[in-house]
Formats: C-alpha cells, structure tokens, sequence
C-alpha cells in the first residue's frame, strides 16, 4: 500500500476504532469486523494492515461467496481460480499468496461448510494465525475477516462453525452504519467530493447545501458505500441531479430516520459554554439520533425488544443497556 487509507468521522464510535488501530496493528490476533455492507469493513482492515510492520507486504481479500463445496477441499493451501482475481496467484494457495501480510476474509459468514473445517485446522494449528505450516512450508499470515451476517445466529443453525467463530472472534469490532452517524455525513462527502475531483480532473466543484441538506433526511441502506458512489456521479456529471433522483427520499425516506434539523439547533440540546469542542457537540447530536431511532423501532415493534434489537442491527443486551441509560419508556 502506498498511501494510508483514510477513516473519516468524528462519530463517537469510529473515533473508538480509530483509537483502537495502533493496539491492533502491534498485534497478530484474529480480528472479526462486524457491521452491514458499506459501512467500511475492509477499510478498517487496510487500515489495520497499513499501521503495522505488514505495511509493505501483501493484503489478500478472500471474496468468500466466490468459494463453493465443490473446490478441493485444500484451497486455502492449494489452488484457488475464484476468490483471488490475480490471475498469476492463481497457482498458489490463498494462505501463500498472502505469505507475510494480511489475508482478509470478506463475508465470512458465506464461507463453505468445507472450508470452514479447513481453516478452523489452520487457525489451531498455527496458534491464533501467526504462523501456518505445511509440511516444510512455514507461512506467516494475519487474519482478518468481516461479516455483515449475524454469526451467532448462523452458530445456533448449525451452518457455521462454533469452534471457527471462537478462534476468528479474538477481537470483534462494531462498525455502525450510515444512519446510526449522520454527524459524519458533512465530512465524508467533502472526502468523497475532493477524491474524485482529483481522480476526475475536475477542480472546485462542491455539492451544494440543498443536497447536503437531503443526505440528512435519508436512512442509507448501502452505508458509506451509497454516499460514496452518488458523489463520484456527481463529481463525474457535474451536477447533482443524479444524486437527488436516486435519493428519491419521498419514497425510500426510512420511518427510522430522524430530525436532524433539530439536532443541529444545538442550543435546545446542549446548555452551558458556546465553545464545546467539536467531539462534544458530535457525541450530543449522535446521542439524540440514537435515542430517537431506539425508540421509534421499539414503538414500531411494540416494544418487542429482540424484535429491536434485531431492526437496529445491534445486540439484545446493548439495547437493554441503552434503554436503561437514556431512560426510554
């Protein structure tokens, strides 16, 4: 990797992951990323990669869906045509490919019974995945893998393994979606907007407030992702039409989005000192949409708090522990 990929936001919760990088780059443990498609998953990953002494060597992603039962049961050691789109890795096994660096498993959840059972025998043979032997073969390989599947659900169906979701489990981070950090919207359009005006060879262009405005008032089902596609549109037509029709937001607006109007009329929300810093004023305006969207999922469910829990992507026993902090009835 070049250049340092880059994860924006002041959200509270991504500032938690941006803190954790340093730690998780000095170490070689298993780490899980869970959190929906386009929320940034192998971003955290590249990142992770970037910061640690495996800078410079290689970063595989293993594109799980693309790997079926009936592939040799030793791919991950022996050959792959699917998962890996280099055409002169192919020979080689995704583990030797990515032989001192990184091997990025993405949707894990989607891995082959087969395989599951193979890599759970490498990941216990080779001590939490610093090392993989093969006969006289020693591969050093950190793994990484994602999911946007609940995995305890899958455990307790029987179609993923238990012991694999333990050893891939060491360290699991939550990354939130779109909607859960609206506060980020404003910045990581500006990110998008000047990345692909560089790419593009376009200069100046902005979106304008009126679109900024409608990003607000929309539940991004594709995360990040979305946001990111509709400003390269923008940027490569020189307008925003194409944002606005696509958004359509009369139609696709989710009954779980918010005011954030409201929100950013921080005096009805934080009293005291005009100078609180920035991550202060975010962390009030996060802690507003939260809130709201906990509780129009639980009246929406009639307070069926796994039904909820469930809507909101995030587990039964942090949403016990939300309600209770913010005192919802």
């Amino acid at each position: 990797m070049s250049k340092c990929p880059s994860i924006v936001g002041n959200n509270p919760e991504i500032v938690k992951i941006k803190e954790m990088i340093p730690e998780l780059s000095r170490s070689s443990e298993t780490v899980l990323l869970r959190g929906e498609k386009g929320t940034g998953k192998e971003l955290v990953a590249k990142v992770i990669q970037y910061k640690s002494g495996r800078r410079e060597n290689p970063f595989v992603k293993v594109n799980c869906s693309a790997l079926t039962n009936e592939m040799s049961e030793n791919e991950l050691l022996g050959r792959n045509a699917q998962a890996i789109k280099d055409l002169n890795q192919r020979k080689k096994g995704i583990f030797s490919v990515a032989d001192t660096g990184t091997l990025f498993f993405d949707e894990i959840g989607q891995l082959p019974p087969a395989y599951q059972a193979e890599l759970l025998l490498l990941l216990e043979e080779s001590g939490m995945s610093k090392t993989v032997a093969k006969a006289e073969e020693k591969i050093y390989v950190r793994v990484i893998a994602s999911t946007s599947a609940d995995l305890d659900s899958l455990v307790k169906k029987g179609t993923f393994l238990k012991k694999l979701y333990n050893s891939l489990n060491v360290i699991s981070i939550i990354i939130p979606p779109l909607r859960y950090r609206l506060e980020d919207i404003p910045f990581l359009s500006d990110f998008f907007t000047d990345k692909y005006c560089a790419e593009l060879g376009k200069t100046h262009y902005r979106l304008s407030q009126k679109t900024k405005n409608t990003f607000f008032s929309y539940h991004w089902p594709g995360n990040v992702l979305e946001l990111e596609n509709l400003v390269k549109g923008a940027v490569a037509l020189g307008n925003e039409d194409s944002i606005l029709s696509q958004l359509d937001t009369q139609n696709n607006i989710s009954e779980y989005t918010y005011n954030f109007a409201e929100l950013t009329d921080l005096k009805k929300h934080i009293r005291g000192s005009d100078d609180l810093p920035l991550k202060d004023i975010c962390r009030e305006i996060n802690a507003q949409a939260e809130q709201k969207l906990m509780k129009q999922a639980l009246e929406k469910t009639n307070w069926n708090r796994k039904k909820a829990a469930t809507m909101l992507n995030i587990s039964y026993k942090s949403l016990l522990n939300k309600i209770k902090a913010y005192n919802l009835t």
